[in-house]
Protein backbone atom coordinates (compact mmCIF):
# COMPACT_ATOMS: atom_id res chain seq x y z
CA UNK A 1 0.00 0.00 0.00
CA UNK A 2 1.21 3.35 -1.07
CA UNK A 3 2.63 5.38 1.90
CA UNK A 4 0.49 8.61 2.02
CA UNK A 5 2.98 11.44 0.85
CA UNK A 6 4.47 13.89 3.76
CA UNK A 7 4.26 17.80 2.99
CA UNK A 8 7.10 19.18 1.36
CA UNK A 9 9.13 21.70 4.35
CA UNK A 10 9.77 24.86 3.68
CA UNK A 11 13.20 25.13 1.64
CA UNK A 12 15.23 28.20 2.35
CA UNK A 13 17.44 29.36 -0.64
CA UNK A 14 20.98 28.91 -0.42
CA UNK A 15 21.53 32.35 -0.77
CA UNK A 16 20.12 33.40 2.24
CA UNK A 17 20.78 32.58 5.85
CA UNK A 18 20.58 34.29 9.14
CA UNK A 19 24.08 34.85 9.39
CA UNK A 20 23.85 36.27 5.79
CA UNK A 21 20.97 38.39 6.97
CA UNK A 22 22.82 39.89 10.10
CA UNK A 23 25.61 41.15 7.67
CA UNK A 24 23.34 42.47 5.05
CA UNK A 25 21.46 44.09 8.16
CA UNK A 26 24.84 45.64 9.31
CA UNK A 27 25.55 47.18 6.00
CA UNK A 28 22.06 48.56 5.28
CA UNK A 29 22.30 50.45 8.85
CA UNK A 30 26.25 51.55 7.87
CA UNK A 31 24.88 52.98 4.64
CA UNK A 32 21.77 54.83 6.43
CA UNK A 33 24.18 56.59 8.77
CA UNK A 34 27.10 57.76 6.04
CA UNK A 35 24.03 58.64 3.70
CA UNK A 36 22.28 60.57 6.21
CA UNK A 37 18.98 58.84 4.85
CA UNK A 38 16.26 57.67 7.51
CA UNK A 39 14.37 54.28 6.80
CA UNK A 40 11.15 54.38 5.10
CA UNK A 41 8.26 55.03 7.53
CA UNK A 42 6.13 52.58 8.81
CA UNK A 43 2.64 52.57 6.74
CA UNK A 44 0.22 54.89 8.32
CA UNK A 45 -2.72 53.75 9.93
CA UNK A 46 -6.19 54.30 8.71
CA UNK A 47 -7.08 58.05 9.81
CA UNK A 48 -10.44 58.97 10.70
CA UNK A 49 -11.44 62.40 10.85
CA UNK A 50 -14.12 62.28 13.05
CA UNK A 51 -13.74 59.77 15.93
CA UNK A 52 -15.01 60.45 19.12
CA UNK A 53 -17.56 62.82 17.52
CA UNK A 54 -20.98 62.71 18.20
CA UNK A 55 -24.33 63.33 16.02
CA UNK A 56 -27.90 63.68 16.50
CA UNK A 57 -30.11 63.28 13.36
CA UNK A 58 -33.37 63.50 12.93
CA UNK A 59 -35.74 62.62 9.98
CA UNK A 60 -39.90 62.28 10.00
CA UNK A 61 -40.38 61.02 7.02
CA UNK A 62 -39.99 57.41 7.81
CA UNK A 63 -39.54 56.43 4.13
CA UNK A 64 -36.72 58.46 3.65
CA UNK A 65 -34.79 58.04 7.43
CA UNK A 66 -34.97 54.04 6.05
CA UNK A 67 -33.53 55.08 2.76
CA UNK A 68 -30.49 57.57 4.26
CA UNK A 69 -29.70 54.63 7.12
CA UNK A 70 -26.96 52.41 5.46
CA UNK A 71 -25.37 56.04 4.01
CA UNK A 72 -25.08 57.12 7.65
CA UNK A 73 -24.03 53.86 8.77
CA UNK A 74 -21.34 53.88 5.95
CA UNK A 75 -20.43 57.24 6.83
CA UNK A 76 -19.71 56.46 10.47
CA UNK A 77 -17.49 53.71 9.12
CA UNK A 78 -15.25 56.17 6.84
CA UNK A 79 -15.27 58.60 9.25
CA UNK A 80 -15.35 57.75 12.81
CA UNK A 81 -17.93 59.27 13.54
CA UNK A 82 -21.08 58.14 15.29
CA UNK A 83 -24.74 58.86 14.34
CA UNK A 84 -27.80 58.80 16.66
CA UNK A 85 -30.81 58.55 13.62
CA UNK A 86 -34.73 59.44 15.43
CA UNK A 87 -37.57 59.16 12.86
CA UNK A 88 -39.33 62.52 14.42
CA UNK A 89 -39.50 65.93 13.74
CA UNK A 90 -37.14 68.07 15.47
CA UNK A 91 -38.11 70.93 17.48
CA UNK A 92 -36.04 74.29 18.47
CA UNK A 93 -35.59 72.61 22.34
CA UNK A 94 -33.91 68.81 21.43
CA UNK A 95 -30.74 68.06 20.68
CA UNK A 96 -30.44 67.93 17.05
CA UNK A 97 -27.32 68.48 15.23
CA UNK A 98 -28.81 67.47 11.64
CA UNK A 99 -32.54 67.78 10.99
CA UNK A 100 -34.18 66.88 7.76
CA UNK A 101 -37.36 69.12 7.03
CA UNK A 102 -40.04 70.09 4.44
CA UNK A 103 -38.92 72.93 2.39
CA UNK A 104 -41.65 74.80 3.36
CA UNK A 105 -40.50 75.16 6.99
CA UNK A 106 -37.04 76.52 6.12
CA UNK A 107 -38.55 80.31 7.12
CA UNK A 108 -39.70 79.27 10.47
CA UNK A 109 -36.12 78.24 11.82
CA UNK A 110 -34.33 80.96 9.85
CA UNK A 111 -36.93 83.67 11.35
CA UNK A 112 -35.26 82.13 14.62
CA UNK A 113 -31.53 82.11 13.65
CA UNK A 114 -31.09 78.41 14.51
CA UNK A 115 -29.64 77.59 11.81
CA UNK A 116 -25.80 77.52 10.41
CA UNK A 117 -25.63 78.98 7.75
CA UNK A 118 -23.87 76.15 4.81
CA UNK A 119 -20.04 76.66 4.08
CA UNK A 120 -19.20 79.01 1.10
CA UNK A 121 -16.66 75.89 0.03
CA UNK A 122 -20.13 74.19 -0.92
CA UNK A 123 -20.21 76.17 -3.87
CA UNK A 124 -16.75 75.93 -5.09
CA UNK A 125 -16.80 74.27 -8.55
CA UNK A 126 -14.34 71.27 -7.19
CA UNK A 127 -16.49 70.68 -4.40
CA UNK A 128 -18.17 66.95 -3.77
CA UNK A 129 -21.25 67.89 -3.80
CA UNK A 130 -21.24 69.72 -7.10
CA UNK A 131 -23.52 72.51 -6.60
CA UNK A 132 -23.86 74.02 -10.02
CA UNK A 133 -25.18 70.43 -10.70
CA UNK A 134 -29.02 71.72 -9.00
CA UNK A 135 -31.83 72.78 -10.83
CA UNK A 136 -31.91 76.27 -10.40
CA UNK A 137 -35.18 76.69 -7.78
CA UNK A 138 -33.30 74.44 -5.31
CA UNK A 139 -29.79 75.96 -5.47
CA UNK A 140 -30.75 79.21 -4.69
CA UNK A 141 -34.56 80.15 -3.24
CA UNK A 142 -35.44 77.15 -1.68
CA UNK A 143 -32.47 76.56 0.35
CA UNK A 144 -32.27 80.30 0.55
CA UNK A 145 -34.02 82.56 3.92
CA UNK A 146 -32.70 86.62 4.03
CA UNK A 147 -29.60 86.16 1.87
CA UNK A 148 -28.34 83.01 3.60
CA UNK A 149 -28.14 79.37 2.45
CA UNK A 150 -29.07 77.63 5.11
CA UNK A 151 -29.89 74.08 3.62
CA UNK A 152 -28.79 71.73 1.56
CA UNK A 153 -31.55 70.20 -1.07
CA UNK A 154 -32.37 66.51 -0.66
CA UNK A 155 -35.40 65.56 -2.46
CA UNK A 156 -37.76 67.16 -4.51
CA UNK A 157 -41.59 66.85 -4.91
CA UNK A 158 -42.91 65.85 -8.55
CA UNK A 159 -46.30 65.42 -10.20
CA UNK A 160 -47.81 63.82 -13.54
CA UNK A 161 -51.24 63.72 -15.22
CA UNK A 162 -52.11 59.87 -15.17
CA UNK A 163 -55.44 58.99 -17.38
CA UNK A 164 -57.04 56.18 -18.42
CA UNK A 165 -56.26 55.59 -22.10
CA UNK A 166 -59.72 53.70 -22.60
CA UNK A 167 -61.21 57.14 -21.56
CA UNK A 168 -58.63 59.23 -24.13
CA UNK A 169 -58.03 56.14 -26.97
CA UNK A 170 -56.70 59.24 -29.36
CA UNK A 171 -54.22 60.17 -26.38
CA UNK A 172 -55.68 63.72 -26.44
CA UNK A 173 -55.19 64.31 -23.00
CA UNK A 174 -55.70 67.76 -21.41
CA UNK A 175 -52.72 70.63 -21.84
CA UNK A 176 -54.90 73.63 -19.85
CA UNK A 177 -56.30 73.00 -16.98
CA UNK A 178 -59.74 74.46 -18.45
CA UNK A 179 -59.71 71.34 -20.65
CA UNK A 180 -58.86 69.42 -17.56
CA UNK A 181 -62.45 70.47 -16.07
CA UNK A 182 -64.38 70.33 -19.90
CA UNK A 183 -63.22 66.78 -19.93
CA UNK A 184 -63.93 65.87 -16.65
CA UNK A 185 -67.45 68.08 -16.29
CA UNK A 186 -68.17 66.15 -20.10
CA UNK A 187 -67.47 62.48 -18.53
CA UNK A 188 -69.65 63.22 -15.38
CA UNK A 189 -72.63 64.62 -17.03
CA UNK A 190 -72.12 61.53 -19.68
CA UNK A 191 -71.53 58.97 -17.26
CA UNK A 192 -73.85 60.54 -14.30
CA UNK A 193 -71.04 60.06 -11.57
CA UNK A 194 -68.04 61.93 -10.39
CA UNK A 195 -64.79 61.81 -13.10
CA UNK A 196 -61.96 62.66 -10.71
CA UNK A 197 -61.26 61.30 -7.18
CA UNK A 198 -61.68 63.11 -3.71
CA UNK A 199 -60.43 66.32 -3.25
CA UNK A 200 -56.92 65.56 -0.77
CA UNK A 201 -58.48 65.11 2.55
CA UNK A 202 -54.77 66.81 3.79
CA UNK A 203 -54.64 70.74 3.78
CA UNK A 204 -51.38 70.70 2.99
CA UNK A 205 -52.35 68.61 -0.26
CA UNK A 206 -55.44 70.59 -1.28
CA UNK A 207 -53.67 74.00 -0.65
CA UNK A 208 -50.70 72.61 -3.20
CA UNK A 209 -53.64 72.09 -6.06
CA UNK A 210 -54.72 74.94 -5.74
CA UNK A 211 -51.71 76.96 -5.82
CA UNK A 212 -50.71 74.93 -8.59
CA UNK A 213 -53.50 75.31 -10.78
CA UNK A 214 -53.19 79.09 -9.79
CA UNK A 215 -49.92 79.46 -10.30
CA UNK A 216 -49.99 78.99 -14.36
CA UNK A 217 -52.91 81.45 -14.23
CA UNK A 218 -50.96 84.23 -12.43
CA UNK A 219 -48.92 85.11 -14.82
CA UNK A 220 -47.42 84.73 -18.24
CA UNK A 221 -43.93 82.41 -17.84
CA UNK A 222 -40.88 84.82 -18.35
CA UNK A 223 -37.76 84.62 -19.65
CA UNK A 224 -34.35 86.08 -17.95
CA UNK A 225 -34.49 88.95 -19.67
CA UNK A 226 -38.13 89.82 -19.21
CA UNK A 227 -37.74 89.24 -15.12
CA UNK A 228 -35.21 91.72 -14.82
CA UNK A 229 -37.28 94.20 -17.02
CA UNK A 230 -40.18 93.91 -14.76
CA UNK A 231 -38.86 92.82 -11.60
CA UNK A 232 -36.74 96.41 -11.50
CA UNK A 233 -40.17 98.11 -12.11
CA UNK A 234 -42.23 96.55 -9.54
CA UNK A 235 -41.66 94.30 -6.29
CA UNK A 236 -44.48 92.46 -6.61
CA UNK A 237 -43.58 91.28 -10.31
CA UNK A 238 -42.87 88.20 -8.50
CA UNK A 239 -45.13 87.91 -5.37
CA UNK A 240 -47.35 85.10 -5.50
CA UNK A 241 -49.73 84.39 -2.17
CA UNK A 242 -48.38 87.44 -0.78
CA UNK A 243 -47.54 90.92 -1.39
CA UNK A 244 -43.99 91.73 -0.97
CA UNK A 245 -44.33 95.40 -0.49
CA UNK A 246 -46.91 95.01 1.94
CA UNK A 247 -46.84 91.27 3.32
CA UNK A 248 -50.76 90.96 3.09
CA UNK A 249 -52.67 88.23 1.06
CA UNK A 250 -52.53 88.47 -2.48
CA UNK A 251 -55.19 85.12 -3.33
CA UNK A 252 -57.98 87.71 -4.65
CA UNK A 253 -55.97 88.56 -7.47
CA UNK A 254 -56.60 87.05 -11.24
CA UNK A 255 -54.94 83.90 -10.68
CA UNK A 256 -56.26 82.74 -8.00
CA UNK A 257 -59.89 84.04 -8.64
CA UNK A 258 -59.77 81.52 -12.35
CA UNK A 259 -58.45 78.71 -10.16
CA UNK A 260 -61.25 79.43 -7.26
CA UNK A 261 -63.80 79.37 -10.52
CA UNK A 262 -62.13 76.14 -11.88
CA UNK A 263 -62.44 74.52 -8.30
CA UNK A 264 -65.89 76.01 -7.84
CA UNK A 265 -66.71 74.43 -11.79
CA UNK A 266 -65.99 71.11 -10.86
CA UNK A 267 -67.59 71.00 -7.66
CA UNK A 268 -71.19 72.32 -9.05
CA UNK A 269 -70.78 69.63 -12.11
CA UNK A 270 -70.26 66.87 -9.44
CA UNK A 271 -67.07 66.33 -11.25
CA UNK A 272 -65.15 65.37 -8.10
CA UNK A 273 -65.84 62.85 -5.79
CA UNK A 274 -66.88 62.71 -2.24
CA UNK A 275 -64.89 60.80 0.11
CA UNK A 276 -67.07 57.70 0.61
CA UNK A 277 -68.11 56.90 4.75
CA UNK A 278 -64.72 55.63 6.00
CA UNK A 279 -63.20 55.48 2.51
CA UNK A 280 -60.25 56.66 1.27
CA UNK A 281 -59.50 60.15 -1.03
CA UNK A 282 -56.61 57.75 -2.63
CA UNK A 283 -56.60 58.91 -6.02
CA UNK A 284 -54.55 55.86 -7.52
CA UNK A 285 -57.21 53.94 -5.99
CA UNK A 286 -59.90 55.80 -7.74
CA UNK A 287 -58.15 55.50 -11.22
CA UNK A 288 -57.74 51.27 -10.47
CA UNK A 289 -61.12 50.88 -10.17
CA UNK A 290 -62.22 52.69 -12.30
CA UNK A 291 -63.97 55.40 -10.53
CA UNK A 292 -61.55 58.27 -11.90
CA UNK A 293 -60.89 59.16 -15.92
CA UNK A 294 -57.75 60.98 -14.75
CA UNK A 295 -55.85 62.30 -12.02
CA UNK A 296 -52.84 64.42 -10.80
CA UNK A 297 -50.61 61.82 -9.09
CA UNK A 298 -47.38 62.96 -6.69
CA UNK A 299 -44.71 60.47 -7.53
CA UNK A 300 -45.22 58.87 -4.17
CA UNK A 301 -48.82 58.37 -5.54
CA UNK A 302 -47.49 57.04 -9.12
CA UNK A 303 -45.13 54.45 -7.07
CA UNK A 304 -48.29 52.75 -6.23
CA UNK A 305 -49.85 52.64 -9.63
CA UNK A 306 -47.98 49.71 -11.43
CA UNK A 307 -48.17 47.00 -8.09
CA UNK A 308 -51.75 48.37 -7.59
CA UNK A 309 -52.83 47.20 -11.25
CA UNK A 310 -50.83 44.26 -10.75
CA UNK A 311 -52.58 43.46 -7.81
CA UNK A 312 -55.95 43.78 -9.82
CA UNK A 313 -55.15 42.22 -12.67
CA UNK A 314 -54.98 45.27 -14.86
CA UNK A 315 -52.53 46.02 -17.82
CA UNK A 316 -50.27 48.81 -17.63
CA UNK A 317 -50.94 50.02 -21.04
CA UNK A 318 -54.66 50.94 -19.45
CA UNK A 319 -52.36 54.01 -17.71
CA UNK A 320 -51.17 56.82 -19.75
CA UNK A 321 -48.64 59.55 -18.83
CA UNK A 322 -48.63 62.93 -19.32
CA UNK A 323 -47.54 66.85 -17.78
CA UNK A 324 -49.10 68.55 -15.32
CA UNK A 325 -51.72 70.73 -17.52
CA UNK A 326 -51.00 74.74 -17.69
CA UNK A 327 -53.22 77.62 -18.60
CA UNK A 328 -55.68 79.33 -21.34
CA UNK A 329 -56.73 81.64 -19.46
CA UNK A 330 -53.50 83.90 -17.64
CA UNK A 331 -52.50 87.20 -16.69
CA UNK A 332 -50.72 88.49 -19.99
CA UNK A 333 -52.47 86.09 -22.40
CA UNK A 334 -53.05 87.86 -25.83
CA UNK A 335 -57.10 88.27 -26.56
CA UNK A 336 -57.00 86.00 -29.37
CA UNK A 337 -56.14 82.04 -29.12
CA UNK A 338 -53.51 82.19 -26.12
CA UNK A 339 -51.29 79.28 -26.71
CA UNK A 340 -51.00 77.14 -23.15
CA UNK A 341 -48.76 79.02 -20.05
CA UNK A 342 -47.09 76.47 -17.74
CA UNK A 343 -45.38 78.18 -14.54
CA UNK A 344 -44.11 75.40 -12.04
CA UNK A 345 -44.90 75.40 -8.79
CA UNK A 346 -42.23 74.27 -6.07
CA UNK A 347 -43.17 72.50 -2.98
CA UNK A 348 -43.00 69.91 -1.16
CA UNK A 349 -38.78 68.54 -1.07
CA UNK A 350 -37.02 67.58 1.53
CA UNK A 351 -33.59 69.93 2.49
CA UNK A 352 -30.97 69.01 5.28
CA UNK A 353 -29.88 71.56 8.16
CA UNK A 354 -27.34 72.00 10.49
CA UNK A 355 -28.80 73.51 13.89
CA UNK A 356 -26.66 76.57 15.25
CA UNK A 357 -26.05 74.57 18.55
CA UNK A 358 -24.26 71.25 16.68
CA UNK A 359 -21.13 71.12 18.46
CA UNK A 360 -19.09 69.79 15.58
CA UNK A 361 -20.72 71.31 12.31
CA UNK A 362 -17.50 70.41 10.13
CA UNK A 363 -18.80 66.91 10.82
CA UNK A 364 -22.18 67.67 10.27
CA UNK A 365 -22.00 69.33 7.12
CA UNK A 366 -19.61 66.55 5.61
CA UNK A 367 -22.58 64.21 6.45
CA UNK A 368 -24.91 66.86 5.18
CA UNK A 369 -22.54 66.44 1.66
CA UNK A 370 -22.73 62.97 1.76
CA UNK A 371 -26.31 62.93 2.15
CA UNK A 372 -26.75 65.43 -0.86
CA UNK A 373 -23.93 64.52 -3.10
CA UNK A 374 -24.76 63.63 -6.80
CA UNK A 375 -24.60 59.76 -6.45
CA UNK A 376 -27.04 60.14 -3.27
CA UNK A 377 -29.34 61.90 -5.05
CA UNK A 378 -30.09 59.80 -7.95
CA UNK A 379 -30.19 56.70 -5.45
CA UNK A 380 -33.55 58.65 -3.90
CA UNK A 381 -34.83 59.29 -7.41
CA UNK A 382 -34.72 55.96 -8.49
CA UNK A 383 -36.29 54.64 -5.31
CA UNK A 384 -40.16 55.32 -5.86
CA UNK A 385 -41.28 54.71 -2.13
CA UNK A 386 -39.49 58.07 -1.37
CA UNK A 387 -41.58 60.05 -4.22
CA UNK A 388 -38.11 62.05 -5.21
CA UNK A 389 -38.00 64.11 -7.77
CA UNK A 390 -35.56 65.50 -9.72
CA UNK A 391 -33.34 67.99 -7.82
CA UNK A 392 -30.87 67.97 -10.34
CA UNK A 393 -30.48 68.43 -13.90
CA UNK A 394 -28.47 65.44 -15.26
CA UNK A 395 -32.02 63.75 -13.53
CA UNK A 396 -33.29 64.29 -17.61
CA UNK A 397 -30.32 63.06 -19.35
CA UNK A 398 -31.42 59.92 -21.09
CA UNK A 399 -28.81 58.21 -19.90
CA UNK A 400 -30.14 58.79 -16.86
CA UNK A 401 -33.10 56.72 -17.69
CA UNK A 402 -32.39 54.02 -15.66
CA UNK A 403 -33.34 56.03 -12.70
CA UNK A 404 -37.00 56.25 -13.54
CA UNK A 405 -37.48 52.70 -14.64
CA UNK A 406 -38.49 51.50 -11.08
CA UNK A 407 -41.43 53.01 -11.42
CA UNK A 408 -42.76 49.58 -13.48
CA UNK A 409 -43.38 51.36 -16.55
CA UNK A 410 -41.92 49.86 -20.14
CA UNK A 411 -39.41 52.32 -21.65
CA UNK A 412 -41.57 54.63 -23.83
CA UNK A 413 -43.74 54.93 -20.82
CA UNK A 414 -40.33 55.72 -19.12
CA UNK A 415 -39.05 58.11 -21.50
CA UNK A 416 -42.63 59.97 -20.99
CA UNK A 417 -42.32 59.91 -17.24
CA UNK A 418 -38.86 61.33 -17.57
CA UNK A 419 -40.00 64.36 -20.00
CA UNK A 420 -43.23 65.21 -17.30
CA UNK A 421 -40.45 65.75 -14.80
CA UNK A 422 -38.14 68.40 -17.34
CA UNK A 423 -41.51 70.25 -17.80
CA UNK A 424 -42.39 69.97 -14.06
CA UNK A 425 -39.77 71.94 -13.52
CA UNK A 426 -39.05 73.96 -16.97
CA UNK A 427 -35.96 75.46 -16.53
CA UNK A 428 -36.71 77.95 -19.08
CA UNK A 429 -39.30 79.53 -16.97
CA UNK A 430 -37.60 82.66 -14.62
CA UNK A 431 -40.74 83.24 -12.87
CA UNK A 432 -42.06 80.14 -11.13
CA UNK A 433 -43.82 80.42 -7.78
CA UNK A 434 -43.15 78.52 -4.64
CA UNK A 435 -44.83 77.54 -1.25
CA UNK A 436 -45.38 79.44 1.56
CA UNK A 437 -42.04 79.69 3.72
CA UNK A 438 -43.15 82.19 6.85
CA UNK A 439 -43.20 80.94 10.08
CA UNK A 440 -47.49 81.25 9.63
CA UNK A 441 -47.53 78.77 7.16
CA UNK A 442 -49.50 76.00 8.71
CA UNK A 443 -51.92 78.08 10.01
CA UNK A 444 -52.89 80.09 6.86
CA UNK A 445 -52.95 76.74 5.32
CA UNK A 446 -54.92 75.10 7.45
CA UNK A 447 -57.35 78.57 7.26
CA UNK A 448 -57.11 78.20 3.14
CA UNK A 449 -58.05 74.56 3.22
CA UNK A 450 -61.41 75.31 5.29
CA UNK A 451 -62.85 77.55 3.07
CA UNK A 452 -61.84 75.99 -0.27
CA UNK A 453 -63.57 73.02 0.79
CA UNK A 454 -67.03 74.94 1.62
CA UNK A 455 -66.66 76.33 -1.76
CA UNK A 456 -69.56 75.26 -4.83
CA UNK A 457 -73.21 75.20 -3.95
CA UNK A 458 -72.76 75.78 -0.34
CA UNK A 459 -70.53 78.85 -1.27
CA UNK A 460 -69.18 81.20 -4.41
CA UNK A 461 -65.78 81.07 -5.44
CA UNK A 462 -65.70 84.99 -4.65
CA UNK A 463 -66.59 84.63 -1.40
CA UNK A 464 -64.22 81.58 -0.58
CA UNK A 465 -61.85 84.04 -1.80
CA UNK A 466 -62.40 87.12 0.82
CA UNK A 467 -62.59 84.77 3.14
CA UNK A 468 -59.58 83.55 3.06
CA UNK A 469 -57.89 86.93 2.22
CA UNK A 470 -59.35 88.38 5.24
CA UNK A 471 -58.49 85.51 7.86
CA UNK A 472 -54.84 85.40 6.57
CA UNK A 473 -54.49 89.36 6.91
CA UNK A 474 -55.79 88.42 10.20
CA UNK A 475 -52.98 85.77 10.99
CA UNK A 476 -50.47 87.99 9.35
CA UNK A 477 -51.29 90.94 11.26
CA UNK A 478 -52.58 93.35 8.33
CA UNK A 479 -55.95 93.10 8.95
Amino acid sequence: MQQPVPPIPPQRSRLFSPRLAAVGLGVLTIFTFLTGCEPPPSPPEDIKPFTNVHLTLRCPDAALAQAITPIVRAWEVRTGADVTLHHQAMIPTDDTDIGIIRTGELGEWGVQKLLTPIPVAFRASDHPIQWFGWISAYSNPLVNWQDQTLAVPLTASGAVLVYRTDAFPDGKVPTTWEDFADIAVFFAQRDKKPSLPPLPADAEDLVDLFCRVASSMDRRALSDVEVAAHAGSDRDALAFQLYLSTGKARVNTFGFQHAAKWLERLRNAQAVADIPPEGTDDPVLALVEQRAVMAVLSLEQLARLVPLARQKNLEVAQFGLANVPGARHYVGAPDKNPPPNYVPYFSGGRVGVVRSRCRYPEAAFDLLADLASPARTAEYVATPGLGAGPVRVAHFDRERLLLWMAYGFDEDRTKTLQDAMRHFVNQTVKNPTYELRIPQRRALIEAAARELRKMGPEQTAEATLERIAAEWNRLLGQS
